[in-house]
């Protein structure tokens, strides 16, 4: 919802409010019937249908896996695979799913639990005590249902449904409130005003306050002529520069090169003729060890610098793995955007790398890009739309614990079909 939306831009969304206000309403009411099962009938029809939703999500995951460049990763089709069946379990519950279910919900947290409280452990991006606590929360609900209250899993389904359906309503409220007085107060031209929404409702506050700092303006060199808006992506296996088999480590984390040394790979963003965005640290070589890897993703500050041109990193880098090509985008937004990033040229690993400063750029010139007077027809496109849920997955995935320009490849790649297909 949250990409169809930044896709869709403010001036639509300001149109729409009152549906949205409407809609919050009406899915917090939904919700708060289902948690406390106050409706049986209502409770019924909603468990499968959140059954069906969990058979779509867990499609989508395979689908992502097989979608994506790059090796197959057969951890995220079976984590696809998982939930394809307690989908399919959930929407069975009433008939012939009961015993097997408090086993399948225990499993799902379990795994869900260690993942996310040891890759907060390992990586410590920022807020990752909270990610801690909550995979122990998730550990101790995955014991409660496997050994003493396997029989609560009855309202543990309806509750948890109805707690995740309330949060998404309230969630729609609270934006289409926050649109509402954001309208009344912000001035500015369609640029300024495009890059401001996208910060406020797009970008989390503590980075946009940390890093961001000013108010959106428009350069001098707005409106100027320019070329499409192209992605590059250097993989950790092309920055080894050695000719390896591909596996999931090193698509998307690290590989190693002839040295031993370890390569993360790079991501830029160009518009020509004057528009080049490469963020590196101060000492962009190669680490020595795995040891090295894993120390600096412990999220810290360093300085940073952003290389001037293309062809001066080509120079003196190598030609990147892949180019991705955007011709739908708005020029001003990005101009206006880079003008603002570049103020700040703080490099941090896991919260301020190469990509996170191109996804944001990227985003950031993609808002309002598939605004349409059928609003509604495209929202319901969008939110149809593989690569959308595609691209959605992905960007929740990297938000969550870090960009790497594996990422990013794919990200770039859903996002340029979505936009390509809406012509």
């Amino acid at each position: 919802m949250t990409l169809a939306l930044l896709l869709l831009g403010p001036d639509i969304l300001r149109r729409s409010r009152w549906l949205l206000i409407a809609l919050g309403i009406a899915l917090m009411v939904t919700g708060g019937a289902i948690g406390l099962q106050t409706m049986d009938q209502v409770t019924d029809v909603a468990l499968e249908a959140a059954g069906w939703l969990l058979v779509v999500a867990g499609l989508g995951r395979t689908a992502f896996s097989f979608f994506s460049s790059g090796p197959t990763p057969w951890l995220l089709i079976l984590r696809g695979a998982f939930l394809v069946v307690l989908g399919i379990a959930v929407a069975d519950f009433s008939n012939e799913s009961g015993p097997a279910l408090p086993w399948l919900f225990g499993v799902a947290m379990l795994l869900n639990g260690l993942y996310q409280a040891l890759s907060a452990l390992v990586i410590r991006y920022p807020r990752w005590g909270w990610f801690v606590l909550l995979g122990a929360l998730h550990l101790i609900a995955a014991g409660l249902l496997f050994f003493p209250f396997r029989h609560a899993v009855t309202w543990v389904v309806s509750l948890s449904l109805g707690a995740a359906i309330a949060a998404l309503g309230l969630t729609l409220l609270r934006t289409a409130l926050r649109l509402q007085q954001y309208f009344r107060s912000k001035q500015g031209g369609p640029a300024e005003t495009a890059v401001r929404y996208y910060l406020d409702f797009h970008v989390a506050r503590r980075f946009h306050e940390k890093y961001l700092r000013g108010d959106p303006s428009a350069p001098p060199e707005l409106g100027q002529p320019h070329g499409d808006l192209l992605v590059h992506i250097w993989t950790p296996i092309t920055a080894s520069r050695v000719e390896q088999g591909s596996n999931l480590v090193s698509r998307y984390v690290v590989a190693r090169d002839r040295e031993g040394k370890f390569a993360v790979g790079h991501s830029a963003l160009r518009m020509t003729p004057d528009v080049y965005i490469s963020h590196c640290d101060g000492n962009p070589d190669a680490f020595d060890s795995g040891d090295e890897v894993w120390k600096t993703l412990r999220s810290k500050d360093v300085p940073g610098v952003f290389l001037p041109t293309y062809e001066e990193e080509v120079a003196h880098y190598m030609e990147p793995s892949a180019t991705i090509r955007f011709r739908k985008f708005d020029e001003g937004q990005l101009r206006v955007f880079w003008a603002l990033y570049q103020t700040v040229k703080d490099y941090n690993f896991t919260n301020r790398n190469c990509s996170v400063t191109v996804s944001m750029a990227l985003e950031a010139a993609l808002v309002g890009s598939l605004g349409a007077d059928h609003r509604i027809l495209r929202l319901l496109w969008l939110m149809t739309n593989k690569d959308l849920w595609i691209a959605h997955f992905i960007r929740w995935k990297a938000r969550e614990m870090v960009w790497t320009p594996g990422l990013m490849l794919d990200y770039a790649q859903a996002l340029s079909r979505v936009v390509d297909a809406a012509e």
